[in-house]
């Protein structure tokens, strides 16, 4: 742990800003919204020589430059339109210029970050992109992803036990590594590590907003990103000093206290972050405690640059390690019997990363060194029963984000060339247990011998290029390129074993090479309509465990990637009288998953095995009728197939459709505004999931469910607001997920019953 915290300092020190010389002769002034007055910060001020500046939290500025001659000053923000004014340096300080800066009415349609890693219009990006933003975050404070993210068309996120989840997003709902983790736009994990509860060491109920492409990334997203790319904004510093407290407390044990303090000069900000959460859980043996911290700070150093860093940690301890799924006797009988109540699962994340911006005229730089700390301890309840061991991971990592922006003014032409980099050592110890059952109930285990343990370094390296332009006004055209290089470097502690359940390779190295090729338009076919259509290849390089942990699989060295061609077309509607819309059609091919396997004696191995199809409808849309109701709806029909697959064992699934895949997912929203105290809302969402396949041999099907949940946020003063929440306020029985095991049958994981938060925040 002293390692760590050294590198830490090391890494502060060393991306400190430092001191500039400063010249004498400039322009100062301040720039304003020009409907409302207010100063706006983090404008982009340039110079026709090249010299810039960026506006502080009261929208003023200080440019210098070496000549006194009349010059052309820019002004520049996303969302607004550019501003161009004539002025003469002078001697500072001299005269104040004021900048009126206009909105463009197609940014109704939202700015969006995570395609090209910086502001940008979503009307102008070739993919869909569902954001939530940080109001909508700090009216609901959500204990869980799934009470946030499931508002956006196309993602279904479930709860297992706490925290943990599983996600759906264009793929059935599994814990396959399809999906990309973001915080700030840098992955949560090492792609060697990679571990689809990811989400549950990010701070979600304090961040500033989510932002989750569907379908492949851009030439900015390596592995992973087949599903969908979440990124997850931490807390914004606010414009004035000021802090908020909330106290939350709900049915079963529910206790969580969020913090929040900034102090703002005009050089600097600072942002504190905390979250304390404890919960009994609602069925037998979930108990679940959490610690987070996020530390935002932003300074400037110098007149066209910035630097931003954040330090996140995050301890998660729970019971158990997985969804505890149960017999159907069982789930329709009492759905708080809990077979695995010894299973565990220790999480503690530590991530820093320092991003320092520099602006001219036409370019940007940015450089995003990190350091992430990741280690974990658990129990997996899922195999307690067939395979069980006590699992410990860690692994560090050093990286960094290196990214360069090129704006030309013909064809309004923007280059971006990068690389990122990774290198992550780590280690894996698996310890088979001996568990003690009773009346088919897990009550205790014994440690027996050890099962694996070896350090695994994963390393990459992944340049990458993307380029958009307009040959007509109305017409964008982007491309990209990305080429990942990675490779593990494997070193075995234990005796190679050849046969058996729990096979270990020697020791060697593993390298791959993929390129990833992206293709996109938008065509805004009128003022409020906009039109898009990509082309998108992904991929996913098998992760350490896949590969090392080789199980019953006859060779694990030779894992192929998972491949992913993804097309897909849509259109997007903006009116500030009447809200938004977007429909999306989708096609995605998947090659080469990576499945891991149930042998007859019960033991695993993964395997590469065929292909698969996914393809479907998204809608979502919004309004507002007079500022009383908003109502919001979004609906995903899709069909996952499986179109090539044939099992280690025999069985063809092709033409079958895969399990835990439903066709329909819905979900609608109603919203009041009241006009009492400071403002009221009660609103009501439900969520609809489908009927699916419990398995691929298609013998068992699930058969869907509806749940309802209400909200009531009130302001009660300025100062203090009162949220309460009541989740399946019917209290229906339905199953987080549902599926028939080869050998125990069908098994549910059971929603939570009824159940009501209350929490009271005071600011300040």
């Amino acid at each position: 742990m002293v390692r760590i915290l050294v590198c830490c300092l090391l890494f502060l020190l060393f991306t400190a800003p430092t001191s500039h010389a400063q010249s004498q002769i400039g322009v100062r002034g301040i720039v304003v919204d020009a409907e409302s007055g207010a100063p706006m910060r983090d404008v982009q001020l340039f110079l026709s020589d090249g010299s810039g500046s960026i506006s502080d939290r009261d929208g003023r500025f200080s440019l210098l430059t070496d000549s006194t001659e009349p010059d052309s000053l820019t002004a520049r923000y996303v969302g607004y339109e550019d501003v161009r004014s004539w002025v003469i340096p002078r001697m500072l300080p001299g005269e104040l210029v004021v900048i009126s800066m206009r909105s463009l009415p197609i940014e109704m349609v939202g700015i969006v970050i995570s395609a090209t890693r910086e502001g940008q219009s979503s009307g102008d990006v070739a993919a869909s992109i569902g954001r939530i933003g940080e109001g909508v975050i700090s009216d609901r404070i959500p204990a869980h992803p799934a009470r946030i993210m499931n508002r956006i068309p196309g993602v279904w996120v479930n709860a297992t036990e706490g925290e943990g989840h599983m996600t759906a997003i264009r793929q059935p709902l599994s814990t396959l590594a399809h999906y990309l983790f973001l915080e700030n736009g840098i992955p949560t994990r090492s792609t060697g590590f990679f571990n689809h509860n990811a989400l549950f060491e990010v701070n979600i109920a304090q961040s500033s907003a989510i932002e989750i492409i569907k379908g492949p990334g851009t030439a900015m997203h390596g592995s992973d990103a087949i599903g969908g790319v979440i990124n997850v904004e931490t807390g914004s510093i606010p414009e004035s000093s000021g802090g908020d407290v909330t106290i939350e407390g709900g049915s079963f044990g529910f206790r969580r206290m969020l913090a929040s303090g900034s102090r703002v000069s005009s050089q600097y900000g600072l942002r504190l972050d905390l979250n304390i959460t404890d919960s009994d859980g609602w069925r037998r043996g979930t108990a679940y405690k959490r610690q987070s911290g996020t530390l935002t700070w932003r300074q400037s150093t110098g007149h066209s640059s910035t630097l931003r860093t954040v330090a996140a940690f995050t301890r998660v301890e729970q019971h158990p390690a997985g969804i505890a799924a149960i017999s159907e006797e069982d789930y329709l009988k009492d759905g708080r019997i809990h077979y695995t109540p010894i299973s565990f699962r220790n999480v503690t994340a530590l991530r820093l990363s320092s991003s320092w911006n520099r602006a001219s005229t036409s370019s940007l730089w940015t450089v995003t060194p990190f350091f992430r700390y990741s280690a974990m301890d658990l129990l997996p309840n899922w195999a307690l029963s067939f395979d069980p061991a006590t699992w410990e991971t860690q692994n560090l990592s050093f990286g960094a984000q290196v990214r360069y922006r090129y704006d030309l003014t013909p064809l309004r032409t923007r280059l971006i060339a990068g690389v990122d980099l990774d290198y992550s050592p780590g280690w894996r110890k698996e310890t088979e247990v001996d568990p003690e059952r009773v009346n088919g109930v897990f009550i205790d285990y014994t440690e027996t011998s050890p099962q694996y343990d070896y350090d695994v370094t994963y390393a990459q390296a992944s340049p990458f290029f993307h380029a958009e332009f307009s040959p007509v006004e109305r017409l964008r055209i982007s491309a990209g390129l990305r080429v990942d290089l990675s490779w593990y470097d494997y070193e075995n502690h234990l005796t190679t074993v050849q046969e058996g359940s729990h096979r270990r390779p020697a020791s060697g190295t593993v390298s791959y090479q993929q390129a990833s090729p992206k293709l996109g338009v938008t065509w805004k076919a009128l003022e409020r309509v906009t039109w898009f259509a990509s082309y998108r290849r992904a991929f996913r390089v098998p992760s350490e465990r896949q590969i090392f942990r080789q199980g019953q699989a006859s060779e694990s060295f030779g894992l192929k990637p998972v491949i992913a061609d993804s097309y897909e077309s849509g259109i997007r509607l903006a009116d500030q009288r009447w809200g938004q819309a977007e429909l999306t059609v989708f096609n995605m091919v998947k090659a080469n998953d990576i499945v891991t396997f149930n042998y007859e004696d019960g033991s695993r191995g993964s395997v590469n095995t065929g292909k698969t199809r996914h393809r479907g409808v998204e809608m979502g849309a919004n309004t507002s009728i007079k500022d009383i109701v908003t109502l919001a709806a979004t609906v995903t029909l899709a069909d996952h197939e499986y179109v090539d697959w044939t099992t280690n064992l025999g069985n063809n699934y092709s033409g079958n459709g895969m399990e835990v895949a439903p066709r329909t997912v819905v979900n609608a929203e109603m919203i009041f505004h009241l006009p009492l105290f400071d403002g009221i809302d009660i609103g009501a969402d439900v969520s609809s999931i489908g009927g699916y396949w419990m398995d691929a041999a298609n013998t068992s099907r699930y058969g869907g469910h509806q749940v309802l949940n209400i909200r009531l946020n009130a302001f009660i003063t300025p100062e203090i607001n009162l949220v309460a929440r009541v989740g399946n306020a019917t209290d229906v029985l339905y199953a987080e997920r549902a599926t028939t095991h080869p050998f125990r049958g069908d098994e549910f994981a059971p929603g939570a019953p009824r159940n009501m938060n209350v929490a009271l925040r005071y600011a300040f």
